[in-house]
């Protein structure tokens, strides 16, 4: 019997009460379960999203409309960040199985994460379902639909062979499930907002390459978005018009077109081809480079080149960016934000109207793709240290900012996060900020809740700045196993939405109150 069956059929038996306490689920999984359904690491998962309180912030997402498999998302991205840790889709595999178990979340849900659970306990990565209609139960029979039949070709008045006409995808066109931020998905009240720290969410497809053009100064060519011929799908209805060959470019020569983002944009790149542009666009040219694929825009008008930016950029976990109008950068990490979708590199300069896109293909990580980004010598560089006034103003309030980085987002919705050093080794800090209130004040919800709930509380309470309205949160507390005690403190000031976690996984809640007292 599956693991996540077993689990369901314990609270059939018992009733939910044995998900309560942490000591005793353990206790409970050590007894019942045989040594071939569980590895220790698959254990330990699923007892610290016990201890951390999953099943209730994972049930109020659900019964407030949410999706069940993006709910799991958010659980396993919170899961993620309160055990210190960086596999999101491991955390997201328990809350699953915590949720199944209650009849919360379905089958299929919990087998986008099955885990083959190797002798190491660790969880390797979880197999993806397709995207596309809502999670069902799986079929009754257990082998596998017979291969549908190559389509047939029908025979025209003409006597040419045909099946139909078949048009190519839309490359910007996002997934069904995807929501924009800000004004995205937004977890009901009593779950924060954010996913887990390493962790993730959020959906955006990365502009798919399509076929593209440009040669010397001027547009020169047409390229089919099936890439020219070679498509492995359906055959197309075989036109008496001659095709027009797809028109290759000289990488070298792209070194002085695209100057303004890159001294070297041609670095390691191969098969570079000119295509049809599309709206706003006036010259495109995609490339192979070893990751995946690179590629260069330029556009008609201050507009097109605007509107470009804003499509590139979201709020979802996994993200890096940076905005000082004349240049921009754009990062995603699938791993962290917890999808499928390709990891991308997207930079730009306004003066030149110009962009360029680095997607990943197969297996490529970010930092492969980064790699690819970094060997061009673009004019644009990775932001290292927060950036905006707003949340700088808040680290300085009892952190030196020069000792935060910037890192790849961990919660939906937010614009920014940085990890931060302390003079105490043992003090684990991370800052961010929302781009909402609303956002910000959903993090504050959960992380009051588990304050509620711990049995040792700090000072508690809300702190004030100067001598103002209280305009924060600060909760301290200790978590139920004695090992981590937690400080989250925030700030709703107008363009801030700014919030703070810091963690001492030996316990020390008394010290770590004193690293941040909550008089300041």
């Amino acid at each position: 019997m599956e693991l996540h069956d077993v689990l369901r059929e314990l609270v059939n038996e018992h009733g939910r009460g044995i998900l309560d306490d942490a000591t005793g689920f353990r206790g409970v999984l050590d007894d019942v379960l045989a040594e071939d359904q569980a590895t220790t690491g698959d254990i330990n998962l699923l007892v610290d999203a016990v201890r951390f309180g999953v099943l209730n912030p994972l049930g109020e997402m659900i019964d407030g409309g949410a999706d069940p498999a993006r709910a799991v998302e958010e659980a396993g991205l919170r899961l993620a960040r309160d055990r210190g840790g960086d596999d999101q889709a491991a955390s997201s595999w328990a809350a699953a199985v915590l949720g199944y178990a209650v009849g919360a979340v379905p089958a299929a849900v919990v087998l986008r994460y099955r885990s083959s659970r190797p002798a190491s306990g660790q969880l390797p990565p979880p197999t993806v379902a397709p995207s596309g209609p809502p999670y069902q139960s799986p079929p009754p029979t257990a082998w596998p639909p017979a291969p549908p039949a190559p389509p047939q070709p029908t025979v025209a008045p003409t006597g040419l062979p045909t099946s139909g006409p078949t048009s190519a995808p839309n490359p910007y066109t996002a997934p069904a499930s995807y929501s924009p931020a800000p004004g995205g998905y937004a977890p009901p009240a009593g779950f924060a907002t954010p996913p887990a720290k390493r962790r993730g969410a959020g959906i955006w497809v990365a502009a798919a390459v399509a076929g593209v053009v440009v040669v010397g100064g001027g547009v020169a060519g047409v390229i089919a978005l099936s890439g020219g011929g070679d498509d492995p799908g359906p055959r197309r209805t075989e036109s008496s018009e001659p095709k027009e060959p797809a028109v290759k470019v000289d990488a070298a020569s792209l070194d002085e077109r695209y100057g303004t983002l890159a001294s070297k944009i041609s670095a390691g790149v191969t098969d570079c081809k000119a295509g049809k542009p599309g709206d706003g666009e006036s010259e495109v040219v995609t490339c192979t480079v070893s990751t995946g694929t690179l590629r260069l825009v330029t556009y008609e008008d201050d507009d097109a080149f605007t509107a470009a930016r804003t499509a590139r950029f979201d709020y979802r976990a996994g993200t890096m960016s940076a905005d000082n109008g004349a240049t921009a950068l754009y990062e995603y990490d699938p791993e962290r934000g917890g999808t499928t979708d390709p990891a991308v590199v997207y930079w730009d300069s306004q003066g030149a109207k110009q962009s360029a896109l680095l997607e990943g293909e197969g297996t490529a990580t970010i930092d492969a793709v980064v790699a690819s980004f970094t060997s061009t010598s673009p004019r644009v560089t990775e932001p290292t240290a927060p950036a905006h006034p707003k949340l700088i103003e808040f680290i300085k309030i009892n952190m030196d900012v020069a000792k935060c980085t910037r890192e790849r987002t961990f919660f939906t919705g937010e614009t920014e996060e940085s990890s931060c050093e302390t003079d105490d080794s043992g003090i684990i800090v991370s800052v961010g900020r929302y781009s909402t209130r609303k956002q910000m004040k959903a993090d504050r919800r959960y992380y009051k809740k588990q304050y509620d709930q711990a049995g040792t509380q700090g000072g508690g309470g809300t702190w004030r700045f100067g001598d103002g309205p209280t305009e924060g949160g600060y909760y301290a507390y200790l978590d139920s196993s004695g090992d981590t005690a937690t400080i989250y403190w925030d700030w709703n000031a107008d363009d801030c939405y700014c919030y703070g976690v810091a963690r001492n996984f030996e316990g020390d809640l008394d010290g770590l109150e004193k690293w941040w007292p909550s008089d300041n």
